[in-house]
């Protein structure tokens, strides 16, 4: 595979974009799923509904794309335009209805294989800052983020509210690639910055250092690391491992840069697409993933999640990682890069460690996306 040196891989994240079996939603009507015949578009039959709906255990159901609404020749055909020569995908799951109906790695990958998230870890960092609100840690989207980062207080920074810095309107100089991501603090130099607007200006679209604000929020007001909070709050419940990068002081790296297996990630895409919802318990409430993902369902990026086509969502990595959320479906869409964990094997940003995933030769999110929405029957 392919290795990018650091200073390519700096430069990138300027546009980063079993055993315990399944349980049933009882709540859900289980009459058996009407059937559609083959028919010019799809070369078998598919069942059209009503579906039972699953949650994943401490291993996956899987089930045929038919059997749950889907033509299995689109879905083919969105999986070798993802494995094209070139394209260095790593995984690619398609869940629906809690199961997952396809599911492809490269031919030196497993399912028990690590991949990286890039940006696609600032909807957890988003979530986090959710769960907050939800405990009542953080009293609303309009606090000043002074209330967390004393630095601020007294400074012309201390009208910077929270909503702003999940919107991109801080109107703080921006600050990425590699001087960015090869820093020792990466939290000390994001505070460090000047404003060089007034906040509320979107002065531009994407900001990495303001994410690592964000997840200074959230240990401020938990008083946890991002890591631990997202470990105790909702990785546990949804049964989500993961090792989550960090700079060399320590500090988590909540704009990116979170390892784990893809079937891992289908967890928190599944998640989201049941409102919040895990076996019967809320985890993020409804009002929460209503407002959150409210801006990318209208077109927009906001809160650390991007349109998707056909009216879902999805959180994005530079390189083509991405989990794409339709509700309305009951759908998650995921591919990630082949990754390799470079340097000693920790997840601490130093020296030679780093990520390593190639940019894809063919391959567009959101032509993905489509081949595989137009497996729905």
């Amino acid at each position: 595979m392919l290795k990018f040196s650091i200073p390519f891989l700096c430069a990138m994240l300027i546009n980063c974009g079993g055993g315990g079996g399944s349980g049933i939603d009882n709540s859900t009507n289980v009459t058996p799923p009407a059937t559609t015949a083959p028919t010019a578009s799809c070369s078998v039959t598919t069942q059209s509904g009503p579906f039972t709906k699953v949650w994943p255990g401490l291993s996956w159901e899987t089930a045929t794309p038919e059997s749950q609404g889907m033509c299995p020749d689109n879905i083919s055909e969105a999986m070798d335009y993802a494995f094209e020569e070139g394209n260095f995908t790593g995984a690619v799951i398609v869940i629906r209805n809690g199961f997952i109906v396809a599911e492809r790695y490269a031919d030196d990958r497993l399912a028990t294989d690590l991949v990286t998230s890039w940006s696609v870890a600032k909807s957890f960092t988003s979530a986090l800052i959710g769960k907050a609100l939800d405990e009542r840690l953080i009293s609303s989207l309009d606090q000043q983020v002074a209330e967390f980062i004393p630095a601020w207080k007294d400074s012309d920074k201390e009208a910077i509210t929270l909503r702003q810095l999940m919107t991109v309107k801080t109107a703080l100089e921006l600050l990425d690639g590699g001087d960015f991501y090869g820093s020792e603090d990466q939290l000390q130099v994001s505070i460090d910055r000047n404003l060089i607007g007034q906040p509320g200006e979107q002065l531009y679209t994407y900001s990495n250092s303001d994410v690592m604000l964000a997840g200074e929020v959230v240990r401020s007001s938990t008083s946890m690391t991002p890591k631990t909070y997202l470990d105790q709050k909702i990785g546990s419940f949804i049964r989500f491992t993961g090792e989550w990068w960090q700079d060399s002081k320590g500090h988590i790296m909540t704009y990116c840069c979170l390892d784990s297996t893809a079937r891992d990630f289908g967890r928190f895409g599944l998640l989201f697409a049941r409102n919040g919802e895990w076996e019967g318990q809320e985890i993020l409430s409804d009002g929460w993933i209503t407002e959150s993902t409210a801006p990318a369902l209208s077109g927009q990026y906001g809160f650390y999640w991007w349109p998707a086509p056909s009216s879902g969502f999805t959180a994005l990595g530079v390189q083509g990682q991405l989990v794409a959320v339709y509700p309305d479906e009951a759908l998650v869409i995921m591919r990630f890069s082949s990754y390799t964990r470079m340097g000693d094997g920790s997840v601490v940003r130093i020296g030679g460690n780093y990520h390593a995933t190639t940019e894809p030769a063919n391959f567009e999110n959101n032509t993905f996306i489509d081949n595989v929405l137009e497996a729905l029957e």
